[in-house]
């Protein structure tokens, strides 16, 4: 871990995150008040350094500031599932378990690159302070908002798990992905769509190849993109 910060002291992550859906409709001086008052900080880590770890206890919200985090869990033979790859600023992760209480994660949070991190207490999250500021109220109803989201990405991930065959996983995935706007292209390694999808790497890319031979999508390197709409939906 290379340092710890308060994140009010840290203007070039102020600056980025002004954008992030949990601070949107609030200006800057809104955000900076919210985070001065819950004492938020923001850490740095390095390539493959874990955030945290499956027994750890939630008691903070997670904000990508910059670079990748990959969520997963390890099972007792070793082999590692990736369940989710964050490389976007603004987003959240961690937040469902947070808000269930979970005594653990049950998962682990590891950066992909160089990657900082924001944290903002839980209690912060759940109790507005004793000024009752409106910049706190908004950010609760932000919150609420997200979780709302999660729950739907979630229910995604289950439909694509839930598919019989391997060919339907690839499927639905970028079906899902493309949220009707069928130019839009899944950007993703063979290794992390394997872990994705939980399935063997060289499987995955001979059913691609195959996929992309039939004309049902198109490869191009890491970027996945769906060819044909209707062959698609007629493998469900």
């Amino acid at each position: 871990m290379t340092g710890t910060v308060k994140l009010i002291h840290d203007e070039d992550a102020l600056s980025l995150l002004k954008d992030c859906a949990l601070f949107r409709g609030m200006t800057a001086e809104d955000i900076r008040k919210c985070m001065d008052c819950c004492g938020a900080e923001c850490t740095t880590y390095h390539k493959d350094e874990m955030i945290f770890t499956e027994d750890m206890t939630p008691s903070r919200l997670a904000i990508l500031v910059t670079g990748t985090v990959r969520t997963g869990r390890d099972s007792i033979d070793g082999r590692r599932t990736i369940m989710t790859t964050f490389d976007q600023t603004g987003e959240i992760f961690g937040e469902v378990v947070l808000f269930l209480g979970k005594k653990q994660y049950g998962y682990f949070a590891l950066a992909g690159e160089d990657t900082k991190i924001a944290f903002i207490p839980h209690y912060f999250m759940t109790n507005t302070c004793e000024r009752n500021c409106g910049h706190h109220t908004q950010l609760i109803s932000n919150m609420l908002t997200i979780l709302a989201r999660s729950a739907y990405s979630l229910n995604n991930r289950l439909e694509i798990l839930s598919c019989q065959t391997l060919r339907q996983k690839i499927g639905k995935m970028l079906l899902l992905n493309c949220e009707g706007n069928y130019s839009r292209k899944l950007i993703m390694t063979r290794e992390e769509m394997a872990q994705t999808l939980n399935v063997a790497r060289p499987s995955l890319s001979r059913e691609l190849m195959k996929m992309s031979k039939e004309g049902l999508i198109r490869v191009e390197g890491r970027k996945i993109s769906v060819a044909d709409v209707q062959a698609l939906e007629a493998l469900f």
